[in-house]
């Protein structure tokens, strides 16, 4: 039976508005910034002679007003300094963004900053990307990345990676909560979690600067975390760490940085460097997140698994995992994590498949960038160094650890 004209001319009409409507596109998020399945561009319109102040003190912290656009969204007066260790850069600097740094509560759609790394130590920009892509299919808490083109008073200034800022939106997502002790470790000398005495000055604000809770950082669990690493007897070691540091989430990702072949985190050249220390609200525990993966990859398919574990002087290692290497249950989790990376990358090819895709996306905006301290030909190069890792890592871990058995 068919329906009556005005009927079916509403009928019609309601379905148009449906469809108008599901077409419409969607406002942004500030999930959307981090979308790795397309290049972003960002814009910086700021005085000019700050832009060149920036880079001529580049060793600074100084903030200088810049309006930020996004997606046609606009933040005005947002703060950006440079920002890094040893990726500082005069000519490409790394950037902080911080929305909120000279206009109370401003947020770019709720983000109170954001990092624009430069990748001045990785030749392919590729390095943080794919790590940290890995450590999300691990379930490790993992900050959020994505490739933009980088434009300064509209003129090109570079291929960045923008990096999603450690920080109490983060913590919300990934805890729960955000009242607990934030802290990031800032690298200042070679250390190993070895005692520094029971005086908490030895430990915050350097190398555990506090990110929350900066007028009272109460560091005192730290110093008892390391009294009880360095202290508690071998019998008793898990059950007098336990309360004060997740000993598993540790093990964990030290595993995926040497899949990985990362030489400079947990268990790092010079020591710690590039994670942050989350101690949970209500709790004297802490646990990791990691961070900078700019050095992964670089030291090849053959970067052994047992890196600054066995292959290195006792004074040399990182004393908690050293212990931890001593309880079969945690020596264990450190295997099946490696082995769990491999099958991960060669499912579906997955790692080498993500390179390629990246590759894809950033490749002229990379060739353009007149500004990185590489050759295209370093670049080049680069990017096939990460193929070669991607096809061939996973076979040499697990032959590595069966021989470790």
């Amino acid at each position: 039976m068919s329906l009556p004209l005005p009927r079916l001319v509403f009928v019609f009409a309601a379905l148009a508005l449906l469809a108008a409507r599901s077409a419409a596109p969607q406002a942004p998020t500030a999930d959307d910034i981090f979308n790795d399945g397309v290049l972003h561009d960002i814009r910086l319109t700021m005085n000019p002679r700050d832009w060149e102040s920036l880079k001529a003190n580049f060793q600074l912290n100084d903030y200088y007003p810049a309006h930020f656009t996004w997606k046609g969204i606009t933040v005005r007066n947002a703060g950006i300094r440079s920002r890094g260790l040893g990726s500082r850069s005069g000519t490409k600097p790394g950037l902080k963004v911080d929305f909120n740094y000279y206009t109370n509560n401003q947020t770019l759609l709720g983000l109170t900053s954001l990092v624009l790394r430069n990748n001045t130590q990785d030749p392919s920009s590729l390095h943080e990307r794919l790590s940290m892509l890995l450590f999300a299919r691990m379930e490790v808490p993992t900050p959020r990345t994505a490739h933009t083109r980088l434009f300064v008073n509209e003129q090109y200034a570079g291929l960045y990676l923008i990096v999603e800022s450690v920080d109490k939106r983060f913590l919300k997502r990934h805890f729960d909560e955000d009242n607990g002790y934030l802290y990031k470790y800032e690298w200042q000398d070679a250390y190993y979690f070895e005692s520094r005495g029971r005086n908490p000055a030895a430990y915050t604000p350097k190398p555990f600067q506090p990110e929350t809770n900066e007028k009272n950082p109460d560091p005192q669990p730290i110093v008892e975390m390391v009294a009880a690493i360095n202290e508690s007897p071998d019998a008793d070691f898990l059950s007098a760490v336990d309360p004060y540091v997740d000993v598993r989430r540790f093990v964990v990702q030290a595993a995926i940085e040497n899949f990985l072949a990362d030489n400079d985190g947990l268990l790092g050249y010079a020591g710690m460097n590039n994670f942050y220390l989350y101690r949970l609200q209500g709790t004297r525990r802490s646990t990791f997140v990691p961070w900078d993966k700019s050095e992964a990859f670089k030291s090849g398919v053959t970067h052994p698994i047992w890196y600054n574990i066995y292959d290195s002087p006792a004074w040399l290692r990182n004393r908690l995992m050293d212990r931890a290497m001593n309880v079969i249950e945690l020596r264990d989790v450190y295997l099946d994590t490696l082995l769990k990376c491999a099958e991960i990358v060669t499912a579906t090819r997955w790692l080498e498949q993500e390179a390629l895709r990246a590759y894809g996306q950033i490749r002229q905006a990379a060739l353009e960038d007149r500004f990185k301290p590489f050759s295209n030909e370093e670049f080049e190069a680069d990017v096939q160094h990460v193929l070669e890792f991607a096809r061939a890592r996973a076979a040499f871990v697990v032959a590595e650890v069966r021989r470790s058995r």
